[in-house]
């Protein structure tokens, strides 16, 4: 999915992604904000939101199931990879390192 940088003029930066709603997309940054101060609960919470706004969001999909797989929920990890993986194929080298 092509991206293009913007500012907000507050030194925050996010990537515009074509096609997904704006709204999904600041909800995939807070997950990822969870997931990285590494509290994968708490990303799920936004993720699970992301994905009702947009359920095609194969970032978000592929994050899911990474967290899903730190809580130790390996069968409901690998539905989210296999989905994600639907949606863009690209992410299957990436899938098959995690496994």
């Amino acid at each position: 999915m092509a991206g293009i940088s913007r500012g907000c003029g507050m030194g925050w930066k996010y990537t515009y992604v074509k096609g997904i709603p704006i709204e999904a997309q600041y909800l995939y940054k807070k997950a990822m904000e969870m997931y990285n101060q590494g509290k994968p609960d708490s990303a799920l919470k936004y993720l699970r939101q992301t994905l009702v706004i947009a359920p095609c969001y194969s970032k978000a999909l592929l994050t899911m199931g990474t967290c899903l797989e730190q809580l130790g929920l390996h069968v409901e990890a690998t539905a989210r990879y296999e989905q994600a993986v639907q949606i863009d194929p690209s992410l299957k080298e990436i899938v098959e390192k995690r496994k």
